[in-house]
């Protein structure tokens, strides 16, 4: 046979086995102009090989060994998807999106509920400030102030809901000076999440861990927060702690993906977890009450309209047995919510051996003020006291919402209406 005879049947073969793996392709509906159509090809190709040029002679093709070669491409391919789903940045992401899903979930938009999301950054914010020479020509001052609150025929914004988290930097408080400037003007209260940095942690794992709360704010690197804490402009601003679980980790039994056997592997703790931003949590309680009672005072008590239901568990194996992680970052004390709130916190308190928390108390961050030692005196420190907290500022709240979000695409506004 001839050199140019065996080049001939070389390429015929080639084609032929090129032939018959376009097929098998095409079998998964895949298209050659698709994108995917050639990785997929080169995918399948590389498991025929194996198939093929096993290494055991007297192996046979069996369904129990393609089931063995299956499972190990599922691990390797979670193994990639923990990498991804890992990833802070891709955490911060799929957060933002899924905590924006849990509160749409939860409103009812049937009663009269708007939400609009504004696609902007922390960053962006006090820069927006910064270059503004006062707070009513920055951009936010316009967007809800002048074109809705201060407009013939608007609709104003009832509650104000950032996806950031606050430390007592100065920058942190610099910013909400100034948006609790804006809040004001626009009776709108502004609700966020405070960072383990504000307590000295580095997650609120470590809260249970902390002696006297009280005296760590009474040190100096706290002078700014405590000088804005006496503001009136801080009674429309409130923080809420601790994160709450998004959803459980992926498995086949509780969580299973569809295109393959994803077991995500946690094992590294708390990081691996996906939480959300509790103002988001807060707010869903604000619009329940909105649509049961037509105004916002019913969010705080396990009775009174402060409970958050269906939060997801997650349970696993450890010394022999089955347990069950709370969707809370840490399991909050009566005493430990207690003291969260005389600082001016929102503490989201889980209900053990259940799968739902509550707002017990909903602070805004403005400290009480202290007057004379008379009936008089306790009178007025009473209704101040009163006046700091949010229920009672939510009775005059319209319930058109607005939603602050960290960038999650392109720059730019993102409108739902």
């Amino acid at each position: 046979m001839s050199t140019q005879q065996q080049k001939e049947e070389k390429k015929q073969t080639t084609e032929q086995e090129s032939s018959l793996l376009d097929e098998i392709v095409q079998a998964t509906k895949l298209k050659p102009e698709d994108e995917g159509y050639e990785v997929t090809k080169k995918g399948i190709s590389a498991f025929l090989d194996e198939l093929l040029t096993s290494q055991k002679e007297d192996l046979r093709i069996s369904a129990p060994m393609i089931d063995e070669m299956i499972a190990q491409i599922d691990q390797k391919i979670s193994k990639q998807m923990d990498a991804i789903l890992h990833n802070k940045d891709f955490q911060k992401l799929e957060s933002a999106w899924r905590s924006l899903k849990f509160l749409v979930d939860r409103i009812d938009f049937r009663e009269n509920i708007k939400v609009e999301i504004l696609n902007v950054t922390k960053e962006e914010l006090l820069e927006d400030f910064e270059d503004s020479p006062e707070v009513v020509k920055s951009g936010l001052y316009q967007k809800v102030y002048t074109k809705e609150y201060g407009q013939f025929g608007g609709q104003p914004y009832g509650l104000l809901v950032g996806n950031f988290e606050f430390s007592h930097n100065p920058r942190d408080i610099k910013l909400l000076q100034n948006i609790a400037s804006v809040a004001t003007m626009s009776h709108a209260p502004f609700i966020a999440a405070a960072s383990p940095e504000f307590f000295g942690i580095k997650s609120f794992a470590e809260l249970p861990n902390l002696k006297d709360l009280k005296s760590i704010f009474e040190m100096p690197q706290y002078t700014k927060w405590n000088a804005f804490r006496e503001s009136e402009d801080a009674r429309n601003i409130g923080l809420t702690l601790p994160r709450f679980l998004l959803r459980p980790p992926y498995n086949p039994e509780s969580n299973p993906t569809k295109n393959f056997n994803y077991h995500e592997d946690v094992s590294a703790g708390d990081s691996n977890f996906l939480w959300g931003n509790t103002a988001f949590a807060f707010a869903s309680r604000v619009a329940d009450s909105f649509a049961k009672y037509r105004w916002c005072a019913n969010i705080i008590g396990p009775q009174g309209g402060g409970t958050v239901e269906d939060l997801p568990l997650y349970q696993y194996e450890a010394m022999g047995e089955l347990q069950t992680k709370i969707p809370t970052e840490v399991l909050i004390s009566e005493r430990r919510e207690f003291e969260l709130a005389e600082l001016g916190f929102i503490a989201l308190t889980m209900r053990k051996g259940s799968d739902n928390a509550a707002f017990f108390s909903a602070n805004s961050v403005q400290k009480p003020k202290k007057f004379a030692n008379t009936t008089e005196g306790k009178q007025a420190e009473l209704n101040y006291k009163l006046g700091t907290q949010l229920p009672l500022l939510s009775a005059g709240w319209p319930i058109i919402s607005r939603l602050f979000k960290e960038k999650i695409l392109a720059p730019g506004k993102i409108e739902v209406s």
